[in-house]
C-alpha cells in the first residue's frame, strides 16, 4: 500500500488539474481522479483546522450564543477530522486504479454519485441550521443562546460544504466527460 504523505495537505489545493493535457488517457485519467480527491481532501482538512482555531478559543473566552457556536464547531472540527482521516486512508489505498477501465470508470460514477448525494445533505445542512439559528429566536423557547449558536455553525458549514462539494462533483463530472471518448472506443472493441 503506497502511503501519501500529510505534506499534500499544503500542495494539494494549488494543484491544477490537467484537463486539457492527454499523453495516456487511462494514466492521465487515473492522475486527474487523484488530484481531484487530494485537492478535495487537503481542503476539507483546512476547514477542519479552521474550525479548531475558531474554537478553541471561542470557548474559553465566549459567553452567550458565541460559546454555543464554538461548541459546535469543535464538533465540526471533529467530524471533518474523521472523515479527512477515512478519505486519507482509502486515497492512500489507490484501489481506483486497479482493474480494467470499465471498472475505474464505474468507480468515477460511484463518486460522481457520493458527491451528489453530498451536496443533498449540505443543503439538509443550511436548512437545518436556519430552524435552529430561527428557533432560538421564538420567545418561549427554552436556552435561545444555544439554538442560536449552534444555527449559525451549522449555516457556515452547510455553506461551505455545499460549495466545496459542488466544485468537488464539478471536477469529478469534468473528468469523466474528458475520459468519455476513451471509454466509448474501449466499449465497443
Amino acid at each position: 500500500m503506497k502511503q501519501i504523505s500529510w505534506q499534500f495537505f499544503i500542495a494539494s489545493p494549488w494543484v491544477e488539474v490537467p484537463l486539457d493535457e492527454i499523453v495516456d488517457e487511462l494514466r492521465d485519467y487515473d492522475e486527474r481522479l487523484r488530484i481531484i480527491l487530494r485537492k478535495h481532501m487537503a481542503i476539507l482538512g483546512w476547514w477542519c483546522i479552521a474550525h479548531a482555531l475558531v474554537a478553541i478559543p471561542g470557548m474559553l473566552f465566549l459567553r452567550g450564543p458565541w460559546w454555543f457556536f464554538s461548541m459546535m464547531n469543535a464538533i465540526w472540527a471533529i467530524v471533518n477530522f474523521v472523515i479527512v482521516i477515512f478519505l486519507f486512508r482509502h486515497v492512500g489505498r489507490q484501489q481506483f486504479t486497479r482493474g480494467p477501465a470499465y471498472s475505474r470508470f464505474l468507480v468515477q460514477g460511484h463518486v460522481e454519485k457520493m458527491m451528489l448525494l453530498n451536496v443533498g445533505l449540505d443543503l439538509a445542512y443550511f436548512c437545518a441550521g436556519l430552524y435552529l439559528h430561527t428557533l432560538g429566536r421564538v420567545p418561549t423557547v427554552s436556552h435561545p443562546d444555544l439554538w442560536t449558536g449552534f444555527g449559525w455553525s451549522v449555516i457556515i458549514q452547510g455553506v461551505f460544504l455545499l460549495i466545496h462539494d459542488g466544485l468537488g462533483y464539478r471536477l469529478h463530472h469534468r473528468n469523466f466527460r474528458k475520459a468519455l471518448p476513451f471509454l466509448r472506443e474501449t466499449l465497443q472493441r
